[in-house]
């Protein structure tokens, strides 16, 4: 918290001496000196021609295509602000492999949880529910799987059952809302400063094509706890395909109890390169739900078009003008856990990795101004994006989501 104070402190002083020689503060831009952030073309591309490397534990070259202006604008973001540790970002996933070095000191800790009890026991491990909300030493989040405090690294692969491995989906959603920036080490996330709360959802070992009949109950339960526990934002990249009207009627009631506690619910469109205007393409939730805080995101690539999948992969991102509300550069270089390792990085892809782009964003925003609802955040969100061609008649925004003009706008509004 005090690093956070004196980079706030700086780029205050900045913003004041920017204004005493009448010099617009916001069109300066803040660059980290995370080693990485170069490689992070996403948030600043660079134009032209370039290479990146796949992963960062060994060379694996690749060549993309960039345009100056088809990026997150996120280095004039920073000038306003680079997060503050007070906002909570939920993450339903289904596994979190947290101690990664650029990730662990932006993981949320339950203040209920933290100290010593009456006994002088650690309340993080003391096997009692401190803060009486239900849960028994939730000090990060929770497991709603196996109704555990233990939010869990490793899992059962659902492409071979057999076999326990690091979860890798969640990595990328993790650092691209809140890696530490400006740290030295990796990449920096869109909040240098966040708190990210751990809520597992998954059970392990389904297989893909089989339906989970429980994740729904476990997803209801997990939004009802981020609500209660003071998560302002809760980003899901997933769906449920059990779409039992019963359930999703709870999945509905869910959302809307978060709206009511001024929540904005971040999902991913999806990656079926389906029209989701179209009710027979709308076999998942909440993809084709309709609420003023919830989010839905699909996914551009470096050129600025709607993604397609290309050579073994099929697919692309889903799109809507109705239903799909903004898009996002998917493609970023950031947090991974590869062969075991929890401290690689690698380039992520996928509408899951688009979501938390505009997570990260309505994070950044609150830091400025925490009175903004989660209606307000998904208004200002979809009026300031960058509008680009491939986007119109694609999503409700016709752009993508523009870090700087969103910030601005959210601080504008306390004036």
């Amino acid at each position: 918290m005090r690093t956070e104070r004196i980079t706030q402190f700086v780029l205050a002083s900045f913003t004041a001496i920017c204004v005493m020689y009448d010099v617009a503060p916001a069109q300066q831009e803040v660059i980290p000196n995370d080693p990485y952030f170069k490689d992070q073309v996403s948030f600043k591309s660079p134009g032209g021609k370039i290479v990146l490397n796949q992963t960062s534990t060994h060379p694996s070259p690749e060549e993309f295509n960039t345009h100056p202006g088809i990026d997150l604008n996120i280095a004039k973001a920073w000038a306003i602000t680079t997060g503050s540790q007070n906002v909570v970002v939920a993450i339903l996933d289904d596994g979190f492999c947290y101690t990664h070095p650029d990730i662990r000191d932006n993981i949320w800790h339950n203040p209920g949880e933290s100290g010593q009890d009456g006994k002088g026991f650690d309340k993080q491990t003391n096997d009692v529910d401190d803060d009486h909300n239900g849960y028994v030493d939730d000090v990060v989040g929770w497991d709603f799987v196996y109704d555990s405090p233990d939010v869990g690294c490793h899992v059962f692969d659902g492409m071979d059952k057999t076999r326990i491995a690091p979860y890798s989906h969640s990595m990328g959603a993790m650092g691209i809302i809140g890696a530490r920036g400006n740290n030295g080490i990796g990449v920096a996330g869109i909040n240098w400063y966040v708190s990210m709360m751990l809520l597992r959802i998954g059970v392990q070992g389904v297989g893909r094509g089989e339906i989970e009949m429980a994740r729904i109950d476990r997803v209801v339960r997990a939004i009802h706890y981020a609500a209660d526990n003071g998560a302002r934002i809760i980003n899901w990249s997933g769906f449920v395909d059990d779409v039992r009207p019963e359930k999703v009627t709870e999945l509905r009631r869910a959302i809307d109890y978060a709206a009511s506690k001024q929540v904005l619910i971040v999902v991913a469109a999806g990656n079926g390169l389906k029209n989701l205007d179209s009710d027979e393409n709308c076999t998942h939730a909440p993809q084709c739900f309709e609420s003023d805080s919830l989010l839905k995101v699909a996914e551009i690539d470096l050129d600025g078009n709607l993604y397609v999948a290309s050579g073994k992969f099929i697919g692309g991102s889903n799109f809507g003008t109705r239903r799909v509300d903004i898009a996002a550069i998917a493609m970023n270089f950031t947090t991974d856990v590869t062969k075991g390792d929890v401290g690689s990085y690698s380039l992520t892809g996928g509408t899951s990795n688009a979501a938390p782009v505009v997570s990260g964003v309505a994070a950044l925003m609150l830091s400025i101004n925490p009175a903004l609802t989660g209606k307000q955040l998904k208004q200002i969100l979809i009026s300031t994006a960058k509008p680009l061609p491939a986007l119109q008649g694609k999503v409700k925004s016709g752009g993508i989501v523009d870090a700087y003009a969103a910030v601005k706008a959210a601080k504008d509004s306390l004036e």
